[in-house]
């Protein structure tokens, strides 16, 4: 079915907020490709409904109230975070540490951390829900690339670059791909200090009913509790809370 025009202008335009705070209508028109008379007649629309507003001195647009209501919105109903919510409270008791639930954006291939549920101790890395992370340095974003196929393995990986956090953080691709084999082998994903010194997380995959891998669950805590543990065990641990809530979201034995 063909897609409607009007609608297709109106999202190119909307989706441009995501990458800058406030635009212009010539910032728009450049961006999207579409006319600046266009980009002005969907802007008034957008602006009489709230989804953006204006600054009356600089002209420039802004996301409006109505689409912030409605983002929260689509974020609080998030059968993916609504599902994993119990279940990363349960690990987060029985391990004593922080855990989080990450979400893969396929269109994008960014990383996105849907939630948190804070140790008895203040999280050593404090993450906002909504903020993205990167995939090659922490628990969360190898266990996800470490299950998807080559070339969006690749196309991922080029989209984010491999920067460097630590001076334990891997930024060559080849050194990455033996730990992502590594992750395959033993079902769970570890980030020894590469993503910040003295923490260290472990991770484990989450698919949905098609067996599509839709994201992650990590925990963490500091290095010196990290070592004292066996890795083997907690990475069970994850494992099984990752397949618990992979049944949940209807996966099923093959």
């Amino acid at each position: 079915m063909k897609p409607a025009t009007t609608v297709t202008k109106v999202c190119r335009v909307m989706q441009q907020f995501q990458e800058r705070q406030t635009l212009g209508v010539t910032d728009l028109a450049r961006r999207t490709g579409l006319l600046p008379s266009d980009v002005h007649r969907i802007l008034t629309s957008l602006r009489i409904h709230h989804y953006v507003c204006q600054d009356p001195e600089t002209k420039r647009y802004q996301l409006g109230v109505a689409a912030m209501r409605l983002g929260l919105a689509a974020f609080e109903r998030n059968l993916l975070r609504e599902k994993a919510r119990p279940i990363l409270m349960q690990l987060s008791k029985r391990l004593g540490a922080t855990t989080y639930l990450g979400m893969l954006d396929r269109q994008r291939l960014e990383l996105i951390i849907m939630d948190q549920i804070s140790g008895p101790k203040e999280a050593l890395l404090p993450m906002h829900p909504g903020q993205t992370e990167q995939l090659h340095c922490t628990a969360l974003g190898k266990a996800i690339l470490a299950n998807l196929d080559r070339l969006l393995l690749a196309s991922a990986l080029q989209k984010s670059g491999m920067p460097k956090r630590t001076c334990y953080t891997i930024t060559n691709a080849a050194a990455l791909e033996q730990q992502l084999e590594q992750v395959r082998r033993s079902g769970y994903s570890v980030d020894h200090e590469e993503s910040a010194k003295g923490v260290c997380c472990i991770g484990s995959s989450i698919r949905d009913i098609s067996g599509t891998v839709v994201g992650a669950i990590s925990a963490s805590m500091p290095t010196s509790h990290f070592l004292i543990c066996k890795e083997a065990q907690l990475g069970e641990i994850l494992q099984t809370s990752g397949d618990n809530l992979s049944a949940v979201l209807g996966l099923t034995e093959s």
